[in-house]
């Protein structure tokens, strides 16, 4: 079992690390929409969301397979070169899938070498902090979420000095704030890199752990693909529907809410991962069952106290948005309750999904994930454009809950099925 103590201490560092960017996030979210106006931040937060989209669908499988194999592989010889052209070949398909998306969508090659350049760099952001979490080293993980937050401000606001003030400036400083820091640390580790992958080059069997990690990776990195292509296509929908402010506003009120959860749940999450793959990996199933089971219950108190807070109070959340927000006014007050429970229900399926990954069965959470994909298909258009925006809430919150049902209902079947057997 996981020592409570440890377990607290190292949520409150995940909670450190995503409580300063998430301030820094909110705070530049408010920021940016004011200065870019909601119509350029609208088509900002479209590019943003299909680069999120390939990052995960390119890079999603090789940090998974971190996370799931790092303590059992990372003392083989060939680790850091089978490693290095896992990244490599990531990095690769997703040019190769930005290409296809820049084509059919007729956007200008100005955008296409921006968005390449942010995906890269947050697919190399990620890789490094994935690789932190494997280690169980949080305290790292903050520095360097904080110093990207804190690029990410600094450097879209240095740039409207001297390019406009558009969609493609915001995206462009983004991509820059992850780029600064993944050439940093790569910097400061490039003699111990180049001697990794050197020894490790000419192994013949690190084809083997390649192929391991695209086994069990390859079906994780399709689900995050669809789970971020479900917000993606909430914004496409509302583009093709309704104007460019709408989509601006529904975007940044999506994201004001969802940080929420990144300074409340995540950190738990983050915590719990890698201690439950050692506690499985390392021959204590029943421990990581033990904590799975813990951990479905104790986030699904916190969604009653949820649901209770939000449904007395969301005058007041949504008078304090409109502070931030001036121009976000009465008619968009529907989309609070939808939009958090949606933020709420996908970090639970972070644990609800939890016996799938355990078991290698990463084929079934695409598979499970597909029915709320043909919800979001369905519901965005068919309703959004006869009642607006409120649909596309409710078609997210039918999409989130679904997932989590059929996730959940599965895993607690293998788990008693589990804690029978042994």
């Amino acid at each position: 079992m996981i020592p409570k103590r440890i377990l607290l201490k190292e949520t409150f560092f995940y909670m450190v690390s995503k409580a300063v960017p998430g301030l820094i996030g909110l705070a530049s979210v408010i920021l940016f929409i004011r200065i870019f106006g909601s119509f350029e931040y609208g088509k900002y937060s479209l590019l943003l969301a299909q680069c999120n989209l390939i990052v995960a669908f390119s890079f999603g499988w090789l940090n998974q397979a971190q996370l799931r194999y790092f303590s059992s592989d990372s003392n083989h010889h060939a680790f850091a070169s089978s490693q290095t052209k896992s990244f490599i070949f990531s990095g690769l398909i997703g040019i190769f899938v930005l290409s296809v998306l820049i084509i059919a969508q007729s956007l200008s090659l100005r955008i296409w070498g921006i968005s390449m350049m942010a995906i890269i760099a947050m697919g190399g952001f990620n890789y490094i902090k994935t690789r932190f979490q494997a280690k169980l080293v949080p305290a790292k993980i903050i520095w360097l979420t904080f110093g990207q937050s804190l690029f990410a401000l600094i450097i879209p606001l240095g740039l409207i000095s001297f390019l406009t003030k558009e969609a493609s400036t915001l995206l462009l400083g983004l991509g820059l704030s992850f780029l600064l820091i993944v050439t940093l640390i790569a910097c400061t580790n490039l003699k111990r890199i180049y001697a990794n992958y050197k020894r490790g080059i000419s192994a013949d069997d690190g084809n083997i752990l390649i192929k391991k990690w695209v086994t069990f990776g390859a079906p994780l990195s399709i689900w995050f693909a669809i789970g971020l292509a479900l917000p993606f296509l909430d914004r496409f929908f509302i583009n093709q529907y309704q104007s460019g402010d709408e989509l601006g506003i529904y975007a940044s009120l999506q994201e004001l809410l969802t940080r929420i959860f990144s300074l409340t749940l995540f950190p738990l999450v983050m915590a719990l991962h890698p201690r439950i793959m050692n506690l499985w990996n390392g021959e204590h199933p029943q421990s990581a069952l033990k904590i799975i089971r813990q951990s479905i219950g104790f986030m699904f108190l916190l969604g009653v106290i949820l649901f209770i807070i939000i449904w007395n109070f969301d005058e007041l959340i949504f008078s304090v948005i409109q502070m931030a927000i001036p121009e976000m006014d009465n008619q968009y007050a529907p989309l609070i309750k939808p939009l958090l429970l949606t933020g709420f229900l996908w970090q639970l399926s972070f644990i609800t999904h939890k016996m799938i990954e355990l078991k290698e069965q990463t084929s079934r959470m695409v598979i499970f994930l597909i029915p709320s994909l043909i919800v979001n298909l369905v519901g965005n258009s068919l309703f959004l454009p006869q009642y607006g925006l409120v649909a596309t809430a409710y078609t997210a919150l039918s999409s989130a809950l679904l997932y989590c049902i059929i996730t959940g209902i599965y895993s607690m079947v293998k788990m008693q099925k589990e804690m029978t057997v042994k």
